[in-house]
């Protein structure tokens, strides 16, 4: 099972798909606050890393899962390695989300906030899945 998971190339990404976030939202965040009719202000900072360590874990299991799906349908470059993390996370991650923000709170959720709250996943999905498509692991 594991003879088509390149776990050099997953530690990395999962490295990279952090990042992704912390540089989203450093992009996006005050707009993402705006759309949330909060400021910087109303955000407590805190010394809690449960975030961070749930975010971390996160970024893991996508990799890995990518990994795995993207070496369970020989995807051997980066164009097929993109096409199989952007159907997953159009399938699993922007339908269900985008669903279920129209639904909350009457339909208080505007569609600019669910583009920079599925934006940060679909940069990381594509970069994973390319990189995990073009970077096979050695047959040594």
């Amino acid at each position: 099972m594991n003879a088509k998971i390149n776990h050099i190339a997953v530690w990395v990404l999962v490295a990279v798909y952090f990042l992704i976030g912390w540089g989203w939202y450093a992009i996006w965040g005050d707009t993402w606050l705006n759309l949330h009719a909060k400021a910087a202000t109303d955000i407590e900072r805190t010394h809690n890393v449960g975030p961070y360590v749930f975010a971390f874990v996160a970024s893991i299991v996508v990799n890995y899962a990518l990994a795995w799906l993207i070496g369970r349908f020989n995807a051997t470059n980066a164009v097929a390695g993109l096409k199989i993390a952007l159907v997953c996370w159009f399938a699993f991650l922007f339908v269900e989300y985008a669903t279920i923000s129209v639904f909350s709170a009457f339909e208080t959720n505007p569609w600019p906030l669910v583009c920079i709250d599925m934006g940060r996943p679909l940069i990381g999905f594509a970069i994973s899945g390319a990189v995990l498509g073009a970077w096979r692991k050695s047959a040594l």
